[in-house]
């Protein structure tokens, strides 16, 4: 199949001039269109779409100049290079023409070998326009099919991007969206200043993404619809922040329905059906598509290579990633609430531990951190296998909210018939107001000074309450960070 041929636009009032560029450029190897004055090349312009313009500058009525302006400033196309022909060698002359747009000169009489050098180089350059372009908008299509409101704020908060989904969700158009400032225009009065410094902060590096938050956004109706947010800031090549992209999800009706289930739940008695119920529709209803979302995005940054697009494609796989988490705690957590009995066995901890520890030891040293063990009693416990979720749960969140560089320490210490064993981090710890609803799912989702989704820390209360002993938190004495300890039984021969 022959390629399509570049079609270029010989603009000259001269026909001796358009006739010699004309066999220059040869009719086989490109589509020649020839206007012979300023407003006919205009029309051409818009009728023919060429790929490239030859345009001479001493013409009658209206010069290269103006015809320059005029495509570059008032035509609403993609990018066309200019070349403009001149017999004029005055640097004034050349900086009008750069004024006006023009992106080479070619001085009269032209050579041929000049002239087909400067026409290749600058095709080269329109052809990784368009391609940028075409990309460009597939990345925004993508965007588009994403089920959730995506923007793109600027550094003073203003959206230059917004998807087709989320000027639905707001109720506006995507052009009257643009260039509205974000906070001020959607986020409730009350926690617009809030909003403002987080924004802030984030750009400046002073703090580090949410997780996720849930705050309302006040949609064109004037109803307030409660979102949960994910925020990231968006780097330029150097490493420069140069805006914010935020995605959320309208979660006004699950959160109605989760205060429903939560009371029919109770009236119930947490009925093992509806628990059955509930885990199938998370295992496969929620969980497969949230997978085949995570192939599709591992999929598209295989194949993309602009850094801008992939960075945006790695937002959305560490959010999925996080989805689908949150799907398998959920489900497992489901299932622990219809178990009312467990067996138990005798267990090596110390062992069970050390497995542990050597399971996030890349994830530690990612970060630069060193977990230590310390056993000052025998290790050995009377539980349940299931006890290692506790393990892997509470070093996990060790991990996760302490800052690089920091030490995890692991005690196993005997108390009577009891083994204590606590994690100790360096994190931010947990307010006091806190402590006792650190466990509990439901009251978790409230507090704006406890990270996470808490469904983890409700595994481990679960776990430990059917192994009837008990958990908790309390500051570390040697300074900053928390201490999540629980007891079990030993099981000394």
């Amino acid at each position: 199949m022959t390629a399509a041929k570049h079609k270029i636009l010989i603009v000259d009032d001269e026909p001796l001039n358009v006739e010699l560029l004309s066999v220059y450029l040869g009719e086989d190897e490109y589509d020649i269109v020839t206007s012979y004055n300023g407003k006919d090349a205009l029309e051409k312009v818009k009728t023919e779409h060429p790929d490239l313009i030859l345009l001479d500058v001493m013409m009658p009525e209206m010069d290269g100049y103006d015809v320059c302006r005029v495509i570059r400033n008032e035509f609403k196309m993609d990018f066309i290079p200019i070349i403009m022909v001149t017999a004029l060698t005055d640097k004034a002359d050349h900086q009008r023409g750069i004024d006006a747009g023009a992106d080479e000169f070619l001085k009269k009489p032209v050579g041929k070998f000049e002239l087909d050098k400067k026409i290749t180089s600058l095709l080269r350059i329109k052809e990784q326009h368009d391609t940028l372009l075409t990309e460009k908008n597939k990345a925004y299509q993508y965007l588009d099919y994403v089920g959730v409101l995506v923007a793109v704020l600027d550094l003073d908060h203003k959206i230059v991007h917004i998807n087709k989904k989320g000027s639905d969700f707001l109720g506006y158009s995507s052009a009257d969206l643009l260039g509205m400032e974000w906070v001020d225009s959607f986020i409730p009065y009350d926690l617009a200043g809030d909003i403002h410094d987080h924004y802030n902060k984030l750009v400046s590096g002073t703090e580090k993404a949410y997780e996720y938050y849930e705050f309302p956004v006040i949609i064109s109706t004037g109803e307030e619809r409660l979102y949960r947010w994910y925020d990231s800031p968006l780097l330029d090549d150097s490493g420069s922040t140069v805006g914010i992209l935020v995605s959320g999800e309208d979660i006004t009706e699950r959160k109605e329905a989760e205060l429903q289930l939560k009371e029919y739940a109770a009236e119930l008695k947490r009925s093992n059906d509806l628990k059955d119920l509930f885990t199938d529709v998370m295992r496969h209803d929620l969980l497969n598509p949230a997978g085949l979302i995570r192939s599709f995005v591992e999929l598209l940054l295989e194949m993309e290579s602009d850094e801008s697009k992939k960075r945006l494609l790695s937002n959305v796989n560490h959010s999925t990633e996080k989805l689908i988490s949150m799907i398998e705690d959920a489900a497992h957590l489901a299932k622990l609430e219809s178990v009312d009995d467990i067996n138990f066995v005798r267990i090596d901890i110390a062992s069970m531990l050390k497995d542990t520890i050597d399971s996030f030891m890349h994830q530690a040293g990612e970060k630069g951190m060193d977990i230590r063990l310390d056993l000052k009693d025998d290790s050995h416990a009377i539980a349940n296998p299931m006890i290692e979720r506790v393990f892997v749960n509470l070093l996990s969140n060790s991990i996760k909210y302490s800052p690089e560089g920091s030490i995890v320490t692991i005690d196993v210490v005997g108390h009577g018939d009891k083994l204590k064993i606590s994690f100790t981090d360096q994190g931010d710890g947990i307010p006091d107001p806190s402590k006792s609803a650190v466990f509990d799912r439901f009251k978790r989702l409230h507090k704006d000074d406890i990270r996470g989704t808490g469904i983890g820390l409700a595994i481990v209360k679960r776990i430990m309450d059917l192994h009837k002993e008990d958990i908790g938190v309390t500051d570390n004495p040697e300074g900053r960070g928390s201490v999540f300890w629980l007891t079990l039984k030993k099981g000394s021969l």
